[in-house]
Order: C-alpha cells, then structure tokens, then sequence
C-alpha cells in the first residue's frame, strides 16, 4: 500500500471517476486505474462497483476510504512538519513563565506563534520566585518571563511591564473591620499565605513575609487567592488576579502604608551565548510589543510575599 494508492482513492471519491481523478492528480486514467486494482488486489477487497456509470463505493470501500482519509491527513502533517524544520525552526520551544505575570496578555501571541509556526510544540512552564530564572539557567527554558531580582551578565534582559503587588485580607477575616490602619506589627499572630519557591537547588526566596506571623504554604496563587477568600489568612496578590474580588467587595485592600502596593518588573531574559531559533526570535520580538494592561502608578520593589 502506498500514498499514492491512496490518493488515486480519495481522488476517484472526490471527483467522481477515475478520468477527472486521473486529471486532478495531473497522471493519466490508466495510472490511476492500476493504482486502484493494485490496491483492491493488495487489501483482498473490491473498494468500487462499476456497475454504474459513475464508480460507487462499496461498503468496504467506503470504511477503508475514512481511514485513507485520516491517513493521508497525517502524511501531510508529516510532510508539513518536516518543511518546516527543514527551514531552522526549532521542533520544541520552551518559555517559563512566573506565576504573578497575566498570561492572558500573551495568549493571543501564543496563538499566532502557533499558526505561523505548527510544527514547533510550545512548551509552557509556570514558576514562582527563583524557579523560574532556573529553568533558564538550567536549559529547560529558552525564553523566561520573570520578575527580576538581579542582574546576571551573561543574560539579555529586555523590559515588559510591571505587576502590582497588593496586600488583601477577606471582609470574613477576624481583622478586617481595621483594614485600612493594620500595620505589620498588628498583623502579628495572624496567617500570612505565601506561594512556595519552586526553584529545586537555587537559594529559597522568602520575601515580603512579615515577621511575627504564622504561615500557610501553597504552590500556586488561585489557591492562595481562594484560602484567603475564606478568612483564614492574608498575602500579597498580584493586582490582575484580585480586580474582580476587590470591586466587588469579597477582598480588601490593607490600606496602612506598610502594605503600600509593590511593583515587580517583569522582563523577558535568555542566555547570551545561546542564539534562538527563528520561532524563539519573533517570540522574543513579540513579546516586547504586547499590551500588558498594567499601570505604572507605584514605586519600584523587588519583593512579594
């Protein structure tokens, strides 16, 4: 069985007959005749009745036909695929992304990525703190999407935009009636929920936390928003994540200038040494053209907690 066969199969289905079959794969009608034969002689089955003026399907034929179909769909991928590597674009592109940056931002790039380039796999990682320049250091990551905390000078930095860092407590929390003038030392014996460092051998961050304070570890920021939600406890969230919950009333913002909101700068970095592929590059390009949608209102910091 070959693809050829198959096509001449396909063809004679889509068409017709075998004479414009024969015309739409530019081969002449007894090419396409023998195909067919060989292929009923190779299956052990009749795939047309030429009973009728027009080639029909027989039963087996038209089950055989649908796998054809899904057959020649995947050649084509292949062959597709193929093209494109052929051209230098990578087969696998790696971006690790930190947790407090909106990825909805960057969906929409992801998406046109994608489209100008299927054959190479997209591979998304979510980090928080230290873990995410690590996967860049490490070579799992091509491209990071991180909030920076130093510089390193065999790295290319290039800004993004920045988050909002905002302290938030539930309206169900023991405290909350004294949200706008709570200090640190207030907070004191509370629950502080922070999000766990997912780096796996670079130093522990633990910043922003308050001294004082019991805390709750989680490893990610929807289940941080959600135990504080509840009353339990209170952390810093990233402003994009909690807008809703804040103009709605089911958070508050801890108003006393210890919790003022912190900015983190986020900045997309790669290794010098190592030269992107062609997908990777417009990557990179793109990235520095997108909307964030985020304010430049407060003060610069590098800590979150």
């Amino acid at each position: 069985m070959t693809l050829d066969q198959l096509r001449a199969l396909h063809a004679v289905v889509e068409f017709g007959g075998f004479r414009p079959a024969a015309e739409a794969l530019f081969k002449s009608q007894s090419a396409v005749s023998i195909a067919i034969r060989k292929l009923e002689d190779e299956l052990g089955i009749t795939l047309f009745s030429r009973d009728q003026y027009r080639p029909t399907l027989t039963g087996e034929g038209k089950a055989l036909h649908e796998k054809a179909m899904t057959i020649l769909s995947h050649a084509e991928e292949l062959i597709t695929t193929a093209h494109h590597f052929a051209q230098g674009e990578e087969p696998e592109l790696r971006v690790a992304m930190s947790a407090v940056v909106p990825v909805e931002a960057a969906l929409g790039l992801f998406s046109e990525i994608k489209a100008s380039a299927p054959a190479t796999r997209l591979v998304l990682l979510v980090e928080t703190l230290n873990g995410t320049l690590e996967r860049l250091e490490d070579g799992d990551a091509d491209i990071a999407i991180t909030e920076t905390f130093d510089h390193r000078d065999h790295l290319t930095y290039a800004p993004l935009t920045g988050i909002e860092m905002v302290s938030v407590i539930s309206p169900k929390h023991r405290l909350a009636d004294r949200s706008e003038t709570l200090t640190e030392k207030d907070m004191a014996g509370s629950t502080q929920i922070i999000v766990r460092d997912t780096s796996r051998h670079s130093e522990k961050r633990t910043a922003g936390i308050v001294e004082g304070t019991r805390h709750w570890v989680v490893s990610d920021f929807t289940t941080k928003k959600q135990i504080i939600a509840s009353g339990i406890g209170w952390g810093r969230m990233p402003m994009h994540m909690v807008e809703q919950e804040l103009g709605n009333g089911e958070l508050l913002l801890l108003g006393h200038e210890g919790f003022h909101p912190l900015k983190l700068d986020i900045k997309a970095v790669r290794k010098k040494e190592k030269p992107l592929g062609p997908v990777a590059t417009e990557l990179w390009q793109q990235l520095q053209n997108i909307d964030w949608n985020q304010t430049n209102r407060i003060p610069k910091a590098s800590v979150i907690g």
